[in-house]
């Protein structure tokens, strides 16, 4: 029977062809074998997208196979049994290759089975459309069968025995699917709210007993720490070492393990000489190029490299008194003493921790080489789980006997608890307090702070303590514009840090100044 209406017309055609490619789908999956699986899957999938693949246009390399690099094969061989794990690279060492090789080879390589169902997930919906389209854009170079859906946006990439589905990042992608193999992408960059998204994704994949794979760069989000730290998941770690040079080429092949094949070494050349012109922009260089543990927009309070401008194996004397910040720790963080002389410019430090939980276990909690501070004698172990504080000044009042200290401060927040222990330790040092943060104190210790590092005003040996500080340091500002050191951010320790911005504010006044000579009485003339 005819219909009268054009828009019922319109939605019978619709439905007649939904029906038909349906059926047609149905028809293709009955005549489809199921083959074995084959016994190398690793080897036959870099085999095939070594034969099948080719890199697409708008890449130097487009036109040639599409060969997965050694440190990719190696991940997905130790890793192909593995519930879930996790590769963290510096940007462009091919993670959108292996993302798409991963996917191609499911839906029309030598891993292809029927009813086959995939999923992407980044850290927003534009960027895992991305990653759909690297993967359309090497299948239509290679001229391997599959069909492209961007809509509804961010789409879907499918063939006849299977798909590939591009999630949003909304916090439901993932809890009504079910997915034999779930690709995340950047899960370094994404923000503790994304955590019920990435137990969606671990649900989607229950009933199939699929996997989960995250590739990304480390960034400063919890979610991926835990995924790489967790002994159950497979994961593997490209990164250079916390607050190393910027222009160390060793930092530089340690985090981008396809440096010079797939990875311009020209870039990194020309991007470090940028960087030291534009210091606003080094997180971000070390976040994405170095892949150290950071957030890639954060602020520094200045570059590691401008404090080993100020490094000497023969620092000037203790001559005259000396200026002493604190930043006293508890369970988790360092209790921390740092001292400048105003006349010769000499800075030290002095660093502790309780001995439980051990060194190896906080090194890795905070992503800092606690070992090599102590045999450096940077860091000092104190028995139990907390310093007790009357020790550690009786060790630094030990260490400075026969200097004068003429002032010391401490954070405000434990005012009468400071004041309490120097009077249980003896000590009779003039101590002030002062506001740590963005504010009037915490802003005028930071600036002064950074300009006797910057100036050269201050001189100390090879610091490793104080290096790996400043290389997780961020500042925050109050309205006003003023800076101060942001404690709150993640598990990096700052606390050495804290201690020596609070003795630059109390010394960076009586720098440079001439001791005034004291009035001696000679008698009668």
């Amino acid at each position: 029977m005819p219909y009268k209406d054009d828009t019922a017309r319109r939605l019978a055609n619709r439905e007649r062809q939904r029906r038909y490619r349906e059926r047609k789908k149905a028809e293709a999956a009955r005549a489809v074998v199921v083959p074995d699986p084959p016994a190398d899957p690793v080897g036959e999938l870099v085999a095939w997208a070594a034969d099948k693949l080719v890199v697409p246009p708008g890449h130097p390399l487009s036109g040639q196979p599409m060969a997965l690099p050694e440190f990719a094969v190696e991940f997905l061989r130790a890793g192909w049994d593995a519930h879930e794990s996790g590769l963290s690279v510096s940007r462009k060492n091919a993670k959108s290759a292996i993302c798409a090789v991963l996917a191609l080879g499911h839906l029309a390589g030598p891993l292809k089975t029927p009813g086959w169902r995939g999923a992407v997930a980044s850290v927003s919906k534009e960027k895992a459309s991305e990653l759909r389209a690297q993967v359309a854009a090497i299948a239509k170079a290679s001229g391997v069968p599959v069909t492209v859906r961007a809509s509804p946006y961010p789409g879907r990439v499918l063939t006849d025995t299977g798909s590939l589905e591009v999630l949003s990042s909304d916090r439901t992608a993932g809890h009504s699917s079910s997915f034999d193999l779930v690709i995340v992408d950047e899960t370094g960059l994404m923000p503790e709210r994304a955590r019920e998204l990435l137990a969606g994704l671990r649900s989607s994949v229950s009933a199939k007993n699929g996997r989960i794979i995250h590739i990304s760069v480390r960034g400063d989000s919890p979610l991926f720490r835990e995924v790489l730290d967790n002994p159950a998941n497979l994961s593997r770690t490209y990164a250079a070492e916390p607050g190393c040079r910027l222009d160390d080429r060793k930092a530089w092949a340690a985090a981008n393990p396809a440096l010079g094949s797939i990875k311009s070494l020209e870039y990194m050349i020309a991007e470090v000489e940028r960087v030291r012109g534009a210091p606003g922009d080094e997180p971000s260089f070390r976040a994405f190029d170095l892949n150290e543990n950071l957030s890639p927009t954060r602020e520094m309070i200045l570059s590691p490299d401008d404090l080993r401008a100020c490094f000497s194996d023969d620092p000037p004397p203790r001559s005259g008194p000396v200026f002493l910040g604190f930043d006293f720790g508890e369970a988790t963080s360092a209790t921390a003493c740092c001292g400048i002389w105003p006349q010769t410019g000499r800075l030290e430090t002095w660093m502790a921790f309780g001995d439980n939980p051990g060194i190896a276990k906080r090194g890795r909690r905070d992503d800092a080489d606690y070992r090599r501070m102590v045999e450096r004698g940077e860091l000092r172990l104190y028995p139990g789980r907390v310093v007790r504080i009357e020790d550690f000044l009786g060790d630094v009042a030990a260490d400075l006997a026969g200097v004068r200290v003429q002032g010391a401060a401490a954070d405000s927040y434990k005012d009468a608890e400071t004041q309490d222990v120097l009077e249980r330790a003896g000590l009779r040092w003039p101590v002030d307090f002062r506001r740590v943060g963005a504010g009037k104190d915490g802003g005028r210790d930071v600036r002064a702070f950074q300009r006797l590092v910057m100036q050269g005003k201050v001189s100390l040996k090879p610091n490793l303590s104080l290096v790996t500080a400043i290389s997780k340091s961020t500042l925050k500002r109050d309205s006003n514009g003023n800076p101060g050191l942001d404690k709150a951010t993640g598990r990096g320790r700052i606390d050495i840090l804290s201690a020596a911005v609070i003795a630059a504010g109390l010394s960076e006044p009586h720098i440079g100044k001439r001791p005034r000579r004291t009035w001696k009485y000679r008698g009668a003339a």
